[in-house]
């Protein structure tokens, strides 16, 4: 029951003046007010707050101006993210206004081919971050293809290496054979991290390369420079598309800092 203003009781029969009157709030599930009794008392189920229960909380500090279980929420939210698809995170982020995992989340999401995200949720994710989404990726096919065409120059033999001109064809012929077939691959394409671990296993099968030009080449490979040019773009793309989307809500104030500022 609560008393409102100077009054100091209910007056009998109307909401909140007996457990038979109670006060009605129509958009408080149960669920949310038991999830409120926990915020407000610390005192959680022993297996913790299932993601409904998370999604729930968020929606009760929306309505409600809880900052505490919104920060619970996006707490659990973060330590869990790995167990949740990435559009799905992107969307909470969107609806609920959560700058805290929205550019990883658009990292990991990159990774997923464009048909392999259902239908419903690219409405979710909004025309800004799906378009983003769908232009990055053809840039980052276009990328992935020169890359693949492309190897690393072999700009100096090793001292040791006895006939250049053939371990420089060779090299072509490796990169060609392997990495490029990894990278382009139609069935299974690989990520720039996997199809290094792949081929620096090929050590054994150089043909008529050095093997320290090899190494030197290896080391090259796996400096990553012209990936690490697509991985910025993509963090970039995710800060601007965070930073034009969502606007955090204010921090809302808790009952001991209210008390504070009105006897002030």
């Amino acid at each position: 029951m609560f008393a409102v203003g100077g009054q100091s009781r209910p007056i009998e029969g109307t909401d909140g003046s007996s457990d038979d009157h109670p006060i009605i709030i129509p958009e408080l599930s149960t669920n949310m007010f038991e999830l409120y009794l926990s915020v407000a008392y610390g005192s959680w189920k022993p297996e913790g707050p299932t993601h409904t229960d998370v999604i729930d909380l968020l929606r009760f500090s929306n309505k409600f101006m809880s900052q505490k279980a919104r920060n619970i929420a996006i707490h659990h939210l973060h330590e869990q993210r790995f167990r949740h698809k990435p559009y799905d995170l992107l969307a909470l982020c969107l609806e609920f206004s959560i700058t805290k995992f929205f550019v990883p989340a658009f990292q990991r999401l990159i990774e997923f081919c464009i048909r392999d995200i259902p239908g419903p949720m690219r409405k979710k994710l909004r025309f800004e971050v799906w378009n983003a989404f769908v232009d990055l990726k053809e840039l980052l096919d276009k990328h992935r293809r020169i890359v693949a065409c492309e190897e690393p120059p072999l700009i100096e033999h090793a001292a040791c290496c006895t006939d250049n001109t053939a371990c420089s064809i060779d090299w072509q012929q490796l990169w060609w054979n392997s990495m490029a077939h990894f990278l382009l691959d139609g069935r299974n394409p690989q990520v720039f991290r996997e199809a290094v671990d792949r081929f620096q296993e090929l050590g054994s099968e150089i043909g008529r390369m050095n093997p320290e030009c090899w190494k030197m080449l290896l080391q090259t490979v796996k400096k990553g420079t012209a990936f690490h040019l697509a991985y910025d773009l993509i963090e970039e793309t995710a800060q601007q598309l965070s930073a034009a989307l969502i606007t955090e809500p204010d921090q809302m104030l808790t009952r001991a800092e209210l008390d504070a500022f009105s006897s002030n």
